[in-house]
């Protein structure tokens, strides 16, 4: 007889409401770097992402659903691994590698850029340095990056293995900044999710949301469109821009 599935409890999430007074930048503010999240921003990989975690949950007989889903969007590999032996007692330099490989294995062919992406980077790093801060691991994020296309106009990327604390610590917005040579005021942030939105506003960026999930819960920041193939983003580049 097949057993019940581990219970898991859902993963602590950053309250939807911690930064509720954020408001639009002053009207002459324009910035003079940008950093862009990777999945779910400019590659359709947050959903190969969380399938890649529902089948590491169900190798190891622990409990998945759309609310563990929701809770664990953004999440390292790190803290999936830790989640994993933390809730099923297993080894964790066998699960990292198993969460790696996994992650690996799916991202097969599976690397596209999102609408807009390439082109809105590309215009950007025309006129500004543009970054990468991603919660990917660091082999795994240059792939991705040179796969796609977006590494040849990109100043810096960096991964959850170049700081201490992956998002939603600040670290890894906090490191890109220090890499581009500006102040966070300075540096627009663009991120799909509550765990990257808080990640870039704790680091003092000024932040574009662009949900990637129809119905998740609302991303903080000062400004929010569709994507980034909307009009009223490409109105603010083109003024940022000039």
């Amino acid at each position: 007889m097949t057993s019940a599935p581990h219970p898991v409890p859902a993963p602590a999430a950053v309250p939807t409401d911690a930064f509720p007074d954020l408001a639009a930048p002053a009207p002459g503010w324009s910035p003079e770097g940008v950093v862009f999240d990777c999945d779910g921003i400019l590659m359709d990989t947050e959903a190969v992402w969380a399938r890649v975690q529902r089948e590491l949950f169900e190798r190891h007989d622990l409990a998945w659903s759309d609310d563990v889903q929701r809770r664990m969007m953004g999440w390292s590999a790190a803290d999936v691994t830790d989640e994993i032996v933390r809730a099923a007692g297993a080894d964790r330099a066998a699960v990292h590698a198993e969460v790696l490989r996994t992650e690996e294995e799916f991202l097969d062919g599976r690397i596209e850029p999102i609408e807009g992406a390439v082109e809105t980077v590309r215009a950007l790093a025309e006129r500004l340095p543009v970054a990468v801060a991603s919660n990917s691991t660091r082999t795994i994020l240059g792939v991705k990056l040179e796969t796609a296309g977006f590494a040849p106009h990109l100043s810096t990327w960096v991964s959850s293995e170049d700081v201490a604390r992956g998002k939603p610590a600040p670290d890894v917005y906090a490191e890109a900044v220090r890499r581009l040579g500006l102040e966070p005021a300075q540096v627009l942030a663009v991120e799909d999710s509550v765990i990257g939105a808080t990640s870039a506003l704790t680091a003092g960026l000024v932040v574009t949301a662009v949900p990637s999930v129809p119905d998740g819960d609302p991303v903080p920041g000062h400004l929010a469109v569709a994507s980034l193939t909307d009009p009223a983003f490409r109105a603010l580049l083109e003024r940022w821009l000039g």
